[in-house]
């Protein structure tokens, strides 16, 4: 591929995150997204400092089409509206979705992301230092599902033990209840019960 003719940080990041997508996160190397963009390994580095640099800002773009919530619904909805985008939006780019997990963005993207949930929260009533702490929480769950998300999706051998063990239980729950680790179900239940919980919290905050 011929070198283009203006290097730039955006032109590199865009060609990283094709690259990931096409190839996997063992193709997210310096060298490799350098011979995607036919320059040296070495030109990237006049535009990200390291190599962390430059995933943080893929990880950024790849949340780019994860839409804002309708200002318009309740913040619970819209809790639910913007955590369930940032999830779909990072999994359809598995070259960086696992960056995104362990690093989530702060960059534009990132930003923009987070003071949607932030405002949603703010509206629900909570205090604004409870505010950051169930940001914080709520970002934690959602990297925790990310990275989940990423090692299943589909029954597997473990699943089936799980599922053999709840049965095997005295009290008999069913085990046909149990979700698929890393499924849409499992996270939309879990976030459920968060938001559940911040529901209650900001209730008990109006009482005091």
């Amino acid at each position: 591929m011929p070198r283009p003719a203006t290097l730039t940080a955006d032109l590199i990041t865009a060609a990283a995150l094709k690259v990931g997508d096409r190839e996997g996160v063992k193709a997210m190397s310096m060298r490799r997204i350098a011979a995607e963009l036919g320059c040296d390994p070495m030109s990237l580095y006049r535009h990200f400092p390291d190599r962390q640099a430059l995933l943080d800002a893929v990880a950024d773009l790849a949340l780019a089409d994860a839409r804002d919530p309708d200002p318009g619904e309740s913040w619970e909805a819209r809790l639910v509206a913007v955590l369930t985008s940032i999830r779909s939006a990072a999994l359809r780019h598995p070259g960086i979705a696992a960056h995104i997990a362990g690093r989530p963005p702060l960059q534009r993207h990132g930003r923009r992301l987070a003071a949607a949930i932030i405002g949603a929260l703010a509206e629900a009533g909570l205090p604004p230092a409870d505010v950051i702490r169930a940001t914080q929480a709520l970002i934690a769950y959602l990297a925790a599902a990310l990275a989940m998300s990423l090692q299943a999706g589909e029954p597997d051998a473990r699943w089936r033990e799980l599922r053999a063990a709840i049965a095997a239980l005295p009290d008999a729950l069913p085990d046909d209840a149990l979700p698929v680790t890393g499924s849409d179900d499992q996270f939309g239940y879990g976030l459920g019960l968060l938001i559940a919980g911040i529901r209650v919290e900001a209730e008990h905050g109006r009482e005091r």
